[in-house]
């Protein structure tokens, strides 16, 4: 026993998965699997390296090579990867006054026309930093009822 630990002072956990590097011999330690085909190794020097799975054969320390490859791991269930992955924040569609031209707010918000929507954009240019900060910064500008407009929730300043 005391002669293996003086050949590979790496072995002295026996909990840890080792498993020899089939590209240039290295005796390495399994840590974890990194995306599906790929593992987490450090080497006998501590270096932690990624390396294929195909590339790992289990290993055992007086046996050598045992011939067992690890098996690629995932949470996933086969899962199509072409396919756009479901938002968990639903697509805004509202209008950000900071960014929008005219033309933009005067189709996307109901009660507000054109010539109101030109009135909005010179508004936003005359701020400082050209941004409005607050809704109610909007309620300078008449003929427009802006309670009903903020509560539609159509508009929003980021």
């Amino acid at each position: 026993m005391m002669k293996a630990l003086k050949q590979a002072p790496f072995f002295i956990s026996r909990f840890m998965e080792l498993y020899q590097n089939k590209k240039n011999g290295q005796i390495v330690e399994f840590i974890a699997h990194h995306d599906k085909e790929w593992a987490m190794i450090k080497n006998a020097s501590g270096a932690i390296s990624y390396v294929s799975l195909q590339d790992l054969v289990s290993y055992e320390p007086g046996k050598g090579r045992t011939g067992e490859v690890p098996e690629p791991q995932t949470a996933e269930k086969n899962k199509d990867e072409d396919k756009l992955p479901e938002s968990v924040i639903p697509v805004d569609t509202r209008v950000n006054l900071n960014v929008a031209t005219a033309e933009g707010i005067a189709k996307a918000v109901k009660g507000i026309g054109y010539a109101t929507a030109k009135k909005i954009i010179e508004l936003r240019l005359s701020l400082p930093g050209e941004r409005f900060k607050t809704l109610d910064q909007l309620r300078k500008i008449g003929r427009v009822d802006w309670d009903e407009v903020i509560a539609e929730d159509l508009i929003y300043i980021n």
